[in-house]
């Protein structure tokens, strides 16, 4: 089978596409933090804590050398967070669904496009001239 390395990424240019996703989606989301001036401080606490932990775990997944256990904290983040946005009863008073759902695709495809540079092949250090 022929080597597609136009699908493979030199090591800068993953560095790159992850700091590129961080740096949008940090902004969206902090965009998306614009809707939640009818939360109250109790739900707007617990949604700063998860969010925190959320922006960790994507951080951990594109530095850590320990693969599968950050892939199962991803896991867990994705129950514990989607449980939190998109089941009626675990979600915080005050804000509109609607607002709820956004938050959660901004996520679903921050989180998505990292595991996914990730899983890019990175080209060997002799082969990255090419």
């Amino acid at each position: 089978m022929q080597d597609l390395g136009f699908f493979r990424n030199t090591a800068g240019g993953k560095a790159g596409a992850i700091d590129g996703l961080n740096l949008f989606f940090g902004a969206l989301l902090g965009a998306n933090l614009g809707t939640t001036q009818g939360m109250g401080l109790w739900d707007y606490f617990k949604v700063v804590v998860l969010l925190a932990g959320t922006v960790m775990v994507i951080r951990m997944v594109s530095t850590s050398e320990r693969r599968i256990y950050m892939l199962a904290n991803v896991a867990l983040y994705v129950v514990i967070m989607g449980g939190y946005l998109l089941v009626p009863m675990f979600q915080p008073k005050g804000v509109d669904v609607s607002d709820l759902h956004r938050l959660a695709v901004t996520l679903a495809i921050w989180v998505s496009f990292v595991l996914l540079s990730e899983w890019i092949p990175v080209r060997e250090a002799e082969d990255s001239e090419g």
